[in-house]
Order: structure tokens, then C-alpha cells, then sequence
């Protein structure tokens, strides 16, 4: 006779396996129960199979199904364990993002970790709802033209480190091999730049990482940001589970670094009155509700109730600072570095420009001055276009909604809370339809002439509405600053190392080039 016991196991077995198979027929049927044209899933990965294999990369993989489905206007995908309806129609992407914004105003909770001891769910891009607005508001006259334009000063300081750096660098390797090329990887270059123009800008800390590889501020950013694609996969997968096996989405020794670094320099400025033009200043000055609103078209946030800032909510937007110009900015001037190696006449162009106005500067550019280069203007947009750091975003619907009708959809539809929306900004950026040849580096798509053709909600690499990134003018500063001091004393080049033509690597998190940006720097005569 089979002991009790037994039958006891195998009735909890079978009535585990009965709920498992009723979630996954609710999961996989999801999209084809309302009748909307999808990918098919596959258990745990969804439509990102290729991607968790590392054969293909996130920016190839959206393009993939962009072009699947964009005849549809939109349709069902499957991003590991979250569906989404991927919305291909710049008209419908205009109306959630922006007309009808208040019935998406929040993000999907793709990491969804305690809010009470962790930093990522108090960063603004985390927040939701009301929560979401009123920390908008109290932030938003930080990052104001008139606040960004005092930060200025403190990116030239680091642009001046920069090429202070690979002149001493150029010279040595002269010397020793008597040719005058240095050949870098550029990402790695780069975000030690970047690594210093936000210690200084957002947390008042000055280090030079190029000259001092090892300092703690770009070691421990480097651990925060380099996130273990395990750990990162086992979030999209099941977020529950890695909870339960204790294992945090950020390196915990690192976030406490800077939480420290934060909370050190907060007091020391109370205690001696320290004032400085950089975020941490203007966070503090937000957290004693002495920020006044400015004209802000671009954030849409009127009306909206202060916060009071606690330490901890300082601490987390510093931090979001951080992630959003330490990596995003580094990866787009990497990509510029390499474009502008492989078109030598766009670059030749552009150092013209930035020659005209060193020598009308004496030197010294002015904000003014460089934020009025039209040809610069038009090298990063195009850059932006092609490799943008934010693949994709996303909505995540809070008040039930009917999309419009199509040929597929005769009568749209019905979205409810808690369903989430793809904005796939990069399949859209290298759509021929609104971009012809896109693969084509062509800076002359955004020239005064041509870039009011550009078809309205095609282009968005900061994303779109009121949720749009609230640091994209800094980032778009940060990275001309950059250019123009580089390009002022040095030239890029093709070398043996280059890899051409270029290819994402498949295996990484990050947007980066397959085989590393390998790209000569030569001083010019």
C-alpha cells in the first residue's frame, strides 16, 4: 500500500504543475486571446531567446520585430516574462506619450525591489504616479538652461584634463616608437571622461581617471554599472525568485560608496557653508524648497506639487545622474569617435567648425558658443540616430484604454492597468521609411534645411512626453564639450585594430561595438 505520505507529495506536485500550466496558457495565449497579431513565446525568455544566447544583439532584435510587425501599426511581444504591445505608428506613439499621457504616466516595474532600502526605486525613472510627478516638479528647476549653463564651467575643466592627457600620452609614444598615433579603445577612454564629468558636475568630487586609473570613485562606478548579465536575466525572468535567493540587481558595497560619498558631502557643505555650481548643490537646494520654477516647455510639469527631499531621495538622484551620463553618454561618444574615424570628411568638416570657434574664443568657448555649432549639432543627432542608448522604452498603462482601430484591430484595442507599452525608438530610428538608407552616417539629416523633415515622434533618443529624460540637455552638452576639446587638438583615424565593418556585440548588456572601438588619435599640426 502506497504510504499516505506519498499521496500527499504526488497531490501537491500535480497541483503545482496544473497552476504552472494554467499561468502559462493565461501568459502564452495573452495577446492571441484578444485577437492582436504576436510573436509566439517560449517559456522563461519569451521572444528574447537569441538575445539570452548571446546570438543576437537587443538592438538587432528589436529591429527584427519592428519590421515584423510595423505593417500592423502594433503588436504583441514578449520581453522574457512581460508582455508588451509594441507600438510601431508614430501618430499612436504621439497620443500615449504625450495627448493622452495621464492614462500612461507610469514605467513598467521591470526591477521591482524594496522601496524602503534600495537606491533604484527611488530614482526618478522609478517612480510612479503621484510620487512620479511631485518629485518631477522639485526636480525639474534643477536641470534648467540657466543651472546647466553654471555646471559649464566644470566640463571644460575635465575636457582640458582630457586633452592635457593624450598630449602627454601622444608625446611618450612618440618618443618611444617614434610614431605619434596612439591607438585607444575608446569606451574604455570615454568613460573614464565621463567618470569625471559627473564626479565633478553631480557629487563635487574631483578625480582624474585617465592619469589615475585606479581611483575609488571610477572603480566603484565601474562595479555599479558593469551589472552581471546573470543577475540581470534572472531579473527579467522572475524577479520574485531572485529576491527570495537574496540576490541584489546593484553591487550593494558600491551603492553604499556612494551613498556615503553623498551624505559626506552633504554635511560637510551644511557644516561649512561649501557652495559649488553642480547637481548635489542644486539637490540640496531642492531639498530645502529653495529652487524656483523656471520656463521648462520640454518637461511638462506644471502644476505639480514640491516634495520634500529626504537624504535618501538626494543620494538616488545623484545616482540616477550618474548612471544616465556615465554609461549612456560614453557609449554615444564612442560611437561618434568610430564614425568620425570612418567618414574622414564629416570629421574634416567638423574640425573646421570647432578651429573657427577656438579661434574666435581664444580658446576659450563660451556656452553660448558651443551650443551654436550647427554642424556639431547635426554629427551628434546623427549619431544619436544611429546608436541610441536607449533602445527602447516603455508605459506601463494605469486607467483602462482603447487604442485606435486598424486593419488588424477593426476595433482597436482594450487596454487594462498594469498592461505595457513598447516604444521602440531604435527600430524607428533605422526605419527607411522615415530614414532613407539608414545605415548611411549622414549628418545632413538634421541640417537646418532638412531636419524639419523629420517626421514627428521618428526620432527620440532621450524618449518622448513628459517622461522624456530630464537630463538630455546636460548629456547633449556634456558630449559637444567633449568633442569640441578633442577635435580642437587631435584626429581620428582608421587603424589596424578598427574593426570594419562595425557590429554590436551580442553578448553585452550595453549597447558596444563587437571587438572593442579601436580607433587611432594622432595630434594635428
Amino acid at each position: 500500500m502506497v504510504p499516505d505520505w506519498w499521496t500527499l507529495c504526488w497531490s501537491v506536485v500535480s497541483g503545482v504543475l496544473v497552476l504552472a500550466a494554467l499561468r502559462w496558457y493565461r501568459f502564452h495565449t495573452h495577446f492571441s486571446r484578444r485577437g492582436l497579431p504576436h510573436a509566439t513565446p517560449l517559456p522563461f525568455v519569451g521572444n528574447m531567446l537569441d538575445m539570452a544566447l548571446g546570438r543576437k544583439s537587443r538592438t538587432d532584435l528589436l529591429i527584427a520585430l519592428y519590421n515584423r510587425f510595423r505593417k500592423h501599426h502594433y503588436a504583441g511581444v514578449y520581453f522574457f516574462g512581460m508582455p508588451f504591445v509594441m507600438v510601431t505608428d508614430p501618430e499612436i506613439i504621439r497620443t500615449i506619450t504625450v495627448k493622452d499621457f495621464d492614462h500612461f504616466t507610469d514605467h513598467n516595474d521591470m526591477i521591482n525591489a524594496d522601496r524602503n532600502d534600495n537606491l533604484l526605486q527611488k530614482m526618478l525613472i522609478s517612480l510612479n504616479g503621484k510620487e512620479w510627478h511631485d518629485m518631477r516638479t522639485t526636480l525639474s528647476p534643477a536641470f534648467t538652461t540657466t543651472k546647466i549653463k553654471n555646471m559649464f564651467v566644470l566640463m571644460k575643466e575635465t575636457g582640458q584634463q582630457m586633452v592635457n592627457y593624450l598630449s602627454e600620452r601622444t608625446a611618450e609614444h612618440k618618443g618611444s616608437s617614434g610614431n605619434d598615433v596612439l591607438i585607444l579603445e575608446m569606451k574604455e577612454f570615454f568613460t573614464r571622461v565621463t567618470n569625471d564629468v559627473i564626479a565633478n558636475t553631480a557629487f563635487g568630487v574631483r578625480v582624474d581617471s585617465l592619469s589615475e586609473p585606479n581611483n575609488t570613485f571610477y572603480s566603484m562606478g565601474r562595479t555599479i554599472t558593469n551589472m552581471n548579465a546573470l543577475v540581470v536575466f534572472g531579473y527579467f525572468v522572475s524577479q520574485k525568485l531572485m529576491k527570495l535567493l537574496n540576490i541584489p540587481f546593484l553591487d550593494q558595497r558600491a551603492e553604499q560608496y556612494f551613498r556615503s560619498v553623498v551624505a559626506d558631502t552633504i554635511k560637510t557643505r551644511d557644516k561649512e557653508g561649501i557652495v559649488r555650481p553642480d547637481v548635489i548643490q542644486l539637490l540640496m537646494q531642492a531639498r530645502r524648497g529653495e529652487l524656483k520654477a523656471e520656463e521648462d516647455e520640454e518637461n511638462g510639469t506644471s502644476g505639480g506639487r514640491r516634495k520634500r527631499l529626504t537624504d535618501e531621495d538626494v543620494a538616488a538622484q545623484a545616482m540616477l545622474f550618474f548612471f544616465a551620463g556615465f554609461e549612456t553618454v560614453a557609449t554615444v561618444l564612442t560611437f561618434c569617435s568610430y564614425l568620425l574615424a570612418t567618414n574622414e570628411e564629416v570629421q574634416r568638416r567638423l574640425q573646421q567648425e570647432v578651429d573657427e570657434l577656438m579661434q574666435k574664443s581664444g580658446g576659450q568657448p563660451s556656452y553660448e558658443q558651443i551650443v551654436g555649432c550647427q554642424y556639431l549639432d547635426m554629427v551628434v543627432s546623427e549619431t544619436l540616430r544611429m546608436y541610441t542608448p536607449g533602445t527602447n522604452s516603455d508605459r506601463k498603462c494605469v486607467k483602462p484604454y482603447r487604442l485606435p482601430a486598424t486593419d488588424t484591430c477593426p476595433d482597436g484595442l482594450q487596454l487594462e492597468p498594469g498592461d505595457g507599452v513598447w516604444i521602440p525608438a531604435h527600430a524607428l530610428h533605422h526605419d527607411e521609411k522615415y530614414f532613407p538608407d539608414p545605415e548611411r552616417f549622414d549628418p545632413e539629416r538634421f541640417s537646418p534645411e532638412n531636419k524639419h523633415l523629420v517626421k514627428p515622434f521618428t526620432y527620440i533618443p532621450f524618449g518622448v512626453g513628459p517622461r522624456i529624460c530630464i537630463a538630455q540637455r546636460f548629456a547633449l552638452l556634456e558630449m559637444k564639450v567633449m568633442l569640441v576639446y578633442l577635435l580642437s587638438r587631435f584626429s581620428l583615424q582608421v587603424v589596424d585594430k578598427t574593426p570594419v565593418p562595425l557590429k554590436i556585440d551580442p553578448k553585452s548588456v550595453a549597447l558596444s561595438i563587437s571587438g572593442g572601438a579601436w580607433v587611432g588619435v594622432r595630434p594635428r599640426c
